[in-house]
């Protein structure tokens, strides 16, 4: 679950387009949970902070083209962005 979550977001967000040194702020819901975040585009790297479970859990990621890692609820998270499984849409998320 925790895992789906956080690909669910990095799969969301990655396709954002990059917005020089401007961080983009939003939220979406998966499963009953909000998550909200900002990202921010660091050279090839896009950095989502955030949290979720109403601001109960955080989380802080660095996707770059192949790798998704960071920090879930304190946890340590790594993983390929080959092996996240793509949404329709950022509306399909809410769902």
């Amino acid at each position: 679950m925790i895992k789906s979550a956080i690909a669910l977001a990095a799969t969301v967000l990655v396709a954002a387009p990059a917005v020089a040194a401007e961080a983009e702020a939003g939220s979406f819901t998966y499963q009953g949970v909000k998550y909200d975040y900002t990202a921010e585009q660091q050279g090839d790297v896009k950095v989502l902070k955030g949290s979720a479970y109403a601001g109960k859990v955080p989380f802080e990621l660095r996707v770059t083209k192949r790798t998704v890692t960071g920090r879930f609820n304190g946890r340590p998270v790594t993983f390929d962005v080959k092996d996240v499984k793509p949404i329709a849409s950022k509306a399909a998320a809410n769902d």
